[in-house]
């Protein structure tokens, strides 16, 4: 665990350094960015390495090389810290509870799953070698881009940002692929964790403040958030929850599973509640961080929180029309390029992330914008809107430009969502169902306050405006009336999708509870918390929604159409409804409290209706908690054996001595990238584990990744005929009794090692490569491993 220790010190200290640039871009927060600042520290940090050496693909990718980045970025951080320690000063006197507890939140999730995955470092099963692959080829690449270990001679082709992410600090570490692969999704985890609590924190408090500025809420009663500094003690309950909304707890489908087995955990089966919809996955964070699996997806999660907090910045602004909304003068291009910088990220980590949060960052700008115009539609509005978002959308493009050069997306255009492929909404249920009691309650809540807020803010509006050409009350008038014609117009839509589309339940619930939102997030916009809070929770609707009626198109399209669409976006969805809902409690608690003035009647029916929605919540997060415990618990084989050790290869030494060793003398013994040829075998097998621990590119890995990968990129004649022979020459290499042939295959493929172990054993019986000593060099034999050095003069 000393290694767990030493990349969280790492991380820490990152964020410390990156303090001075994320309290001048997130200057709009209460807490001005002090839980996203370790996220925050490593985008820059990983972006800082990454874009040089993409450039000067001559440069080294190297550990001093890294170091160096370091030192460049310390100078201006010290002189940042010693320039915003006022900010931070205030900062500490106002909240340092808060900041306190962010501390214990990511040091405590970090070793949470540090000590679950004690129990089980193991790096076999699923996609693991995949992932410990990227990891270990990334690691190993003397340049950029990181060669694909299962391909060799090409660079990877798949989203690989968020790996080399945490390969910059296991490299600076001096930390082994198969411990960083183990330390790296603990550390993944925290950051989710923390940035999850900070974004409803800063929620929360930011509400508060607005509230004791006046009745109604109204940011512009309220002190700049960018002067003011809110207290966020009393927001940290609501942060804790959208923490475990987000990463403890699971669906319902796992409770459901567990009641049906009366509650015997040695049943219970853990990888069940992610495959809720038939031909489709539905994994949520709980599961995807206990499966531990270092995909894309996991990976870029933290990061998409960032994004989120991001947006909420931009949002709350006060001022400045058009590109001014990033700031003035040095202000203005930290902030837009910060910002450009982690939502442009999104794609190179995980493509169908990036417009998503995109979206979400230009739909706020625009909110700002019309607030900053008076809510009123005009030239000038679409102006200052495409000012701010242009350049953002630009920015976020070009930063990764050489990722884009160098990448062949899998995508294969948009498809239909057919009546059968549709999800029944019994299944979301067992998905989204406390999120959906949640949001439901967030809605009814919000509709209740329509009438006596609108009514309140015409007449505000009047004072405000004594030129106006429309009296107050028939603004209100207007507004009212079309509020609750949008929610008539939403019914009937909704009840003629019923009518015309197949199994469209959950496409009309889904759809209208998006709508509602979206409607309501119009009328709240002058409480930019709860309009915040209701468009965070109408995009998880609006995309489960859009999932019902259309998917991109891959390489499973003819089998399992939805599969990865679903998978993608319901994963985001999670995200999105836990800050939504962890946020939504304290509006709805607002609602449901009774007013100073209200007859004791009203008061007892209030108080009692409070209680009852109380309980039903508790009751679900009871059984959201089912998870959690039963997962962990079958997933560990029930907690029975600790390893101090999170290094995910020593399992090997027990079940494969032969190849543990040899894996460790590779590791040791052989620097750069040389090609290593393996047996080719089936996917999702212990085939090319030797590539996925060392990082050495081999001839053809898992052809069907590659595949799905590379895709698109096999359109080329060309490129097809050499993807398709590669299985057949590794085995010509093995097999062939005629030396000119297999010199002739490996000079084609650049190869310097050859790797013989039990499975090539097994797969290549009639194995020749002893009667060929002119060219192959025994140079490791041990325990039924036999390296051949290839030495072609």
């Amino acid at each position: 665990m000393l290694d767990l220790l030493l990349i969280w010190a790492l991380v820490e200290l990152l964020g410390l350094l990156c303090l001075p640039l994320t309290v001048t871009v997130l200057r709009n927060l209460p807490d001005r960015g002090w839980a996203f600042s370790k996220t925050l520290a490593l985008a820059l940090f990983a972006f800082c390495v990454w874009l040089p050496l993409m450039c000067v693909q001559s440069w080294p990718f190297s550990r001093a090389f890294i170091a160096g980045v370091f030192v460049v970025l310390l100078i201006p951080a010290l002189a940042g810290l010693l320039l915003v320690r006022a900010t931070l000063f205030k900062l500490l006197r106002a909240n340092a509870i808060y900041l306190v507890s962010c501390e214990l939140v990511f040091l405590g999730m970090v070793f949470l799953l540090g000590w679950i995955r004690s129990y089980g470092p193991d790096i076999r099963g699923f996609e693991m070698f995949m992932d410990e692959g990227f990891i270990a080829a990334i690691m190993r690449s003397p340049h950029l881009p990181p060669n694909d270990m299962w391909y060799a001679g090409y660079p990877i082709n798949y989203y690989y940002y968020a790996h080399f992410t945490i390969v910059v600090l296991a490299k600076l570490l001096g930390q082994s692929p198969s411990i960083a692969f183990n330390t790296g999704i603990c550390i993944f985890f925290g950051l989710t964790a923390v940035n999850l609590f900070g974004v409803t924190c800063n929620v929360i408090a930011w509400a508060k403040h607005v509230r004791a500025a006046g009745s109604p809420p109204d940011d512009g009663r309220a002190e700049a958030p960018a002067l003011a500094f809110p207290r966020l003690t009393a927001a940290i309950p609501y942060g804790l929850l959208t923490m475990a909304l987000g990463l403890i707890l699971g669906n319902l489908a796992a409770t459901q599973q567990w009641w049906r087995d009366h509650g015997d955990l040695n049943q219970f089966d853990w990888f069940a509640p992610s495959r809720v919809v038939d031909k489709t996955i539905n994994e949520f964070p709980a599961f995807s961080f206990l499966l531990s699996c270092f995909h894309a997806h996991v990976l870029a999660l933290a990061f998409t929180i960032l994004a989120i907090a991001l947006a909420f910045n931009l949002l709350l602004a006060r001022e400045g029309q058009g590109i001014f909304i990033f700031g003035r003068g040095w202000r203005l291009p930290l902030t837009l390029g910060v910002t450009a910088m982690v939502i442009g990220a999104l794609f190179t980590m995980n493509g169908w992330d990036y417009p998503t949060y995109l979206g979400l960052a230009l739909v706020c700008i625009a909110l700002q914008q019309w607030l900053l115009h008076g809510r009123r539609f005009q030239g000038t509005l679409l102006v200052d809107i495409a000012a701010a978002t242009v350049p953002l959308v630009i920015l976020s493009l070009a930063f990764y430009l050489p990722f884009y050069l160098s990448f062949v997306s899998p995508s294969q255009g948009i498809g239909v969502v057919g009546p059968a492929d549709r999800s029944s909404p019994g299944q979301e249920i067992l998905i989204y169902g406390l999120f959906a009691f949640v949001f439901l309650s967030l809605l009814v809540a919000s509709v209740a306050r329509l009438p006596a807020f609108a009514e309140e803010e015409a007449a505000t509006e009047k004072e405000d405006d004594p030129a106006a050409p429309a009296p107050g009350w028939l603004k209100w008038l207007v507004r009212f009336s079309a509020q609750w014609l949008s929610f008539w117009v939403i019914a009937l839509l909704g009840l003629a999708a019923l009518l015309l589309m197949r199994n469209s339940g959950t496409f009309v619930a889904a759809g209208a509870l998006a709508a509602v939102g979206a409607v309501l997030v119009l009328s709240h916009l002058r409480d930019r918390a709860l309009a915040f809070t209701l468009l965070l929770g109408s995009l998880a609707f609006a995309l489960v929604a859009g999932c019902e009626v259309f998917y991109l198109r891959d390489v499973f399209a003819d089998s399992y159409p939805r599969m990865n669409t679903v998978f993608k976006f319901y994963f985001q969805s999670w995200a999105q409804l836990s800050i939504a809902c962890g946020a939504a409690l304290f509006f709805i608690l607002e609602a449901l409290r009774p007013g100073e003035m209200v007859a004791p009647l009203q008061r007892l029916l209030q108080e009692g209706l409070q209680v009852v929605w109380t309980a039903a919540l508790c009751l679900l997060l009871l059984a959201g908690a089912v998870y959690p415990v039963a997962g962990s618990y079958t997933r560990t084989d029930h907690f029975a054996q600790r390893s101090n050790s999170l290094d995910g290869l020593t399992y090997l030494s027990q079940t494969d001595p032969g190849d543990y060793a040899a894996i460790r003398w590779l590791n040791a013994h052989v620097d750069g990238d040389p090609v290593i040829v393996e047996a080719v075998g089936p996917d999702y097998s212990d085939y090319a584990r030797i590539s996925a621990f060392t990082g050495l590119p081999t001839i053809m890995g898992w052809v069907g990744h590659e595949y799905q990968w590379r895709v698109n990129w096999l359109n080329n004649v060309a490129y097809a005929a050499d993807f398709n022979r590669r299985a057949s020459d590794v085995a010509t290499i093995y097999t062939s009794p005629q030396a000119n042939v297999v010199r002739s295959l490996l000079t084609l493929y650049h190869v310097t090692y050859v790797y013989v172990g039990p499975l090539e054993l097994a797969k290549y019986q009639t194995i020749n490569l002893g009667h060929f000593p002119s060219f192959l060099r025994v140079v490791y034999s041990a325990e039924g491993v036999t390296i051949y050095k290839v030495e072609l003069s």
